[in-house]
């Protein structure tokens, strides 16, 4: 899946970059619309990790040892990952997918020429919330 999702990330960003260049172009209204599925589609991502992060404290397998193991494995494996690849958990699988959104979300905007605008608030967003830290 790791690899299904690296080729989906490569090609995004092939597309984002033909849109800033201009040879990757969508009318404006197919554009948001598509840039305001996106945003829906990332706050419902970013829901379901903090859902899955708390997968790691499973309750009602019972008390048999295999229940018990059971429970371990499946506790693990949403937030640790499987002991065969630690980056195989739901928290990370889910990560990866937002990050594929938001390209997606990203060339959608480059696409009808509003990037350099999305990453101009992007970056306010930013200096206010480091400014609010201080």
């Amino acid at each position: 899946m790791a690899d299904d999702i690296q080729s989906q990330m490569r090609r995004w960003e092939q597309l984002k970059q033909q849109a800033v260049v201009g040879e990757f172009k969508m009318q404006e209204g197919i554009g948001e619309a598509l840039r305001s599925r996106c945003e829906t589609f990332l706050t419902e991502l970013k829901d379901m990790k903090e859902k899955a992060k708390d997968l790691d404290h499973l309750a009602g397998y019972g008390g048999l040892p295999s229940a018990q193991l059971l429970q371990g494995k499946f506790q693990n494996k949403a937030a640790n990952g499987g002991s065969h690849d630690t980056n195989d958990s739901a928290v990370t699988r889910l990560q990866q997918n937002i990050d594929v959104v938001q390209l997606m979300q990203d060339t959608y905007a480059a696409a009808i020429g509003q990037l350099k605008e999305t990453d101009q608030a992007a970056g306010s967003q930013m200096n206010a919330n480091t400014e609010e830290v201080k």
